[in-house]
């Protein structure tokens, strides 16, 4: 946070040795203390990143974030100069002990809130670079952390789910994550030489297309790249190619010379208690437990093309059949969703005290990409927003097949959906298949439609965020079609392992 300036000015700092007075040994002793209290009180979230970005998660992303912002904040304190040594620590203590306390409220209380949505928002994150602020100003200053504010409001920019949000806006591919890494690190290339708004805007357009033309150099030569070097290369490559060039620009013909610049000393005085506050905070945020890790099920399932649709249980006939082209963008290019609706051949009484034929869909994702099922839920596939959820119930279905059911209820349209769950792997392929049913048996029942929902969990989670999880959970739940989803369910896992003899053991 501090850098070269002409003033000699050192600030107070009590009866310390001459030699800690020096700013270079002031700034990297702070340095050093701040990132390892960073680390530290966040190894839980940043070992969970790293195993979700060797699964194929884009939030490795996460990782390329300090190189753009380092790139940004070495250009803002290269045009530091003649700044005041006026500080106050009061203020500073009291602002960025706020910022702690908010860190460790975003990991303690809103966190939890929001366990099943954790690797979509990964609102850890937000609490570690809350943390990183609040110690900065304790250990730094406001005045000299206020200076970097561009550099934090672009590290602030692109948090897990907005960054997920714009890619599928604009596409969902892998040239539209790597696009939107671009073109923040056109921000950082701004930032960087942006000592005027012509610089700026000359420094963002040749950042972002520097880094354009990298990516895609990168996917014509490398199709097949892993997604944390997709996301370095063309960043972090543009943004030092971009800040490098307008360097030698700008000293040109004077390259030789030696800049006559000190180091300034820090104008925050020496304060064992901020200290302190910093290692308290990142002990406590170490302490608190991350939401469990979701796993997706590993269970071979049937022999058998992917291809071709589930095969429909004895007693049950498929009477239609639909596609749905969206999920490309949420779970990889090569991934497809078909929904099946299939109805009872003859009804059964305990199923409708009429005994007329139900009728469920089946809703069957298959993609490659198996990181992608644990970061979107099931229930994201539908807009349900003003739903609430029953606790889940696991259901063997046989073949060590396991599937979780659980209700829906909407108050507004006076409906609830019963939903069996169950995953399994085929070849290459990881498919989830959901079994829907509706409290209304008549044949034009409404059954909730897949469609893109990211707005709708935005929307959801502001109003869990507001009211609590109370809106969005059934207490006290009526599970009315258990036997009818099981049943079905059972008979329609063992019919595709009929619809292959061979394959039977």
């Amino acid at each position: 946070m501090t850098a070269a300036t002409s003033t000699d000015t050192v600030a107070d700092r009590g009866p310390l040795p001459r030699w800690w007075a020096r700013p270079a040994t002031v700034i990297v002793f702070r340095w050093s203390f701040l990132l390892g209290c960073t680390v530290a009180a966040f190894m839980p979230t940043w070992l969970r990143l790293a195993r979700e970005a060797s699964d194929g998660a884009i939030t490795a992303y996460i990782f390329v974030l300090p190189l753009l912002a380092a790139v940004a904040a070495q250009g803002v304190a290269r045009r530091r100069s003649g700044e005041l040594p006026i500080h106050d620590r009061q203020t500073d203590i009291i602002v960025g002990g706020l910022a702690l306390i908010v860190a460790v409220s975003v990991k303690a209380l809103w966190m939890p809130r929001y366990a099943d949505q954790y690797a979509l928002a990964h609102l850890d994150v937000l609490s570690a670079l809350v943390f990183f602020f609040g110690g900065s100003i304790l250990l730094f200053g406001l005045r000299p952390v206020g200076r970097f504010w561009s550099v934090w409001l672009l590290l602030l920019t692109l948090s897990p789910f907005m960054y997920r949000l714009i890619a599928i806006g604009l596409g969902g591919g892998r040239f539209a994550y790597g696009s939107v890494l671009v073109l923040l690190a056109g921000l950082a290339g701004a930032i960087a030489v942006g000592r005027t708004r012509r610089r700026g805007w000359l420094g963002f357009l040749c950042t972002t297309f520097t880094g354009l033309a990298l990516l895609i150099v990168v996917l014509r030569y490398w199709p097949t790249i892993d997604i944390v070097w997709l996301q370095i290369i063309p960043t972090v490559g543009a943004a030092v190619a971009t800040g490098s060039a307008f360097y030698v620009a700008a000293r040109r013909g004077v390259l030789g010379e030696r800049p006559r610049r000190r180091l300034a000393p820090s104008t925050a005085k020496w304060s064992l208690s901020s200290y302190a506050v910093v290692l308290a905070a990142a002990v406590v945020l170490y302490v608190i437990p991350l939401p469990p890790t979701v796993t997706v099920s590993n269970t071979v399932g049937p022999p058998g093309s992917t291809a071709v649709p589930l095969a429909a249980p004895t007693g049950w006939t498929r009477t239609d059949i639909e596609e749905f082209d969206w999920v490309r963008a949420f779970f990889g290019q090569s991934s497809t969703l078909v929904r099946e609706r299939m109805r009872a051949d003859e009804g059964n009484p305990a199923w409708d005290t009429h005994s007329r034929p139900r009728t469920v869909v089946v809703d069957v994702l298959s993609t490659t990409n198996r990181a992608s099922l644990a970061v979107y839920p099931e229930s994201t596939l539908y807009q349900l927003s003003g739903t609430r959820t029953s606790p889940k119930v696991h259901v063997a279905l046989g073949h060590d097949v396991t599937g979780q059911l659980y209700t829906s209820v909407s108050e507004a349209l006076l409906l609830s959906w019963t939903k069996l769950v169950f995953t399994w792997v085929r070849g290459a392929i990881t498919q989830r298949v959901t079994i829907i049913s509706v409290d209304n048996h008549e044949d034009d029942a409404e059954f909730p439609q897949p469609r893109p929902s990211m707005t709708s969990n935005l929307g959801t989670s502001l109003s869990t965020f507001l009211r609590g999880n109370a809106i969005t959970t059934d207490a006290n739940p009526e599970y009315k079609d258990f036997d009818l989803l099981t049943s079905f369910a059972t008979a329609l896992v063992r019919a595709q392992w009929l619809a292959n003899p061979e394959a039977e053991q």
